[in-house]
């Protein structure tokens, strides 16, 4: 399949879909922007990949928000995480996403010059990810949050080294990584009702 005309449109999809996972306080709509999101790093891993190969990264992605999403579910009170943000963080982190947006769009020819096979779209959409998951990182204790920001940030790097290497055995390590992150995020999400269990 041809995603070449789908690129741009999937660097802003991703890049949307980032900043939506840094402003939401809904674990619900997290889930959902995370698939969304994955949707588009396959059209961007497509681009270095076969379909067959890049399909592995929207399924490792979706398992991956559906097994967050159901430890999230098992919690007494529906899930419910964290507090609502107030006006000044979601301006902060607005802010934030558009700079940091702004560095990663700067630094994205920078990319093809160190790896000539990646494609312009692809390091836009590496960049913007690696960039914005860093930044949910650095903004963030929460284990949800902390877990779709290292989703995220995988996200950015499988864009870009699917250019470099393409691998099935790297493409099963990778998916196992992702599912690895969410086993952690979801743990760390029920821990703490199963010690007040006890």
């Amino acid at each position: 399949m041809n995603f070449e005309t789908l690129a741009l449109p999937a660097v802003f999809v991703v890049y949307i879909a980032a900043v939506l996972l840094l402003i939401s306080s809904d674990w619900r709509l997290s889930i959902a922007v995370l698939a969304l999101q994955y949707a588009g790093i396959v059209i961007l891993v497509g681009l270095s990949w076969p379909l067959e190969k890049a399909v592995v990264k929207m399924l490792a992605g979706w398992m991956a928000g559906a097994v967050l999403g159901l430890a999230l579910i098992s919690l007494p009170g529906g899930g419910r995480t964290e507090d609502r943000l107030q006006l000044s963080s979601v301006l902060f982190r607005l802010l934030g996403a558009a700079l940091v947006g702004f560095v990663a769009f700067y630094w994205g020819p920078t990319i093809i010059a160190w790896m000539p096979k990646v494609a312009l779209e692809q390091a836009y959409g590496g960049m913007v990810l690696i960039a914005l998951g860093l930044f949910h990182l650095g903004l963030t204790s929460q284990p949800l949050r902390v877990c779709l920001g290292l989703l995220t940030v995988l996200g950015g790097f499988e864009i870009l080294y699917a250019a470099v290497e393409s691998s099935a055995l790297v493409t099963g390590l990778l998916a196992s990584v992702s599912l690895g992150l969410a086993l952690v995020g979801a743990y760390l999400l029920t821990v703490p009702t199963q010690e007040e269990a006890q």
